[in-house]
């Protein structure tokens, strides 16, 4: 739970040291944006990504902070890899959903896997 905590609070503040950390080298991430319709694989593809996304990450004088607040947060252990599910938006006419595949790696865990899709009521 801390280190799901500690990344979307990372992620609402742009800490993009504890944000970049929170993946393992090797992660890979399926955005919910057709621009990044592929699979986002490894370090330096998913800092790449995530800095055109949100080039609030490098820029440590902007105050802008988002606000990601899950919902209906689950939790699924299974040995050293853990399953984290949650919801995003009002629920009414727009859901995300976002589920982490988070693995022990050193005492820490770490996402090996962030799924990101986004529904609307009106498809759009």
């Amino acid at each position: 739970m801390k280190s799901a905590t500690d990344f979307v609070t990372a992620f609402n503040n742009f800490n993009w040291t504890t944000f970049r950390t929170s993946f393992t080298d090797d992660a890979t991430i399926f955005y919910p944006f057709w621009d990044q319709a592929s699979r986002i694989e490894g370090r330096q593809e998913r800092d790449t990504v995530w800095l055109t996304i949100f080039p609030e990450f490098v820029d440590t004088k902007n105050t802008r902070k988002l606000h990601i607040n899950p919902k209906d947060l689950k939790i699924q252990l299974y040995g050293q890899t853990a399953i984290v599910t949650f919801h995003l938006g009002d629920g009414v006419n727009r859901l995300s959903r976002r589920t982490l595949v988070m693995i022990k790696e050193e005492d820490q865990w770490k996402i090996a896997h962030l799924h990101a899709s986004s529904l609307s009521k009106n498809n759009n």
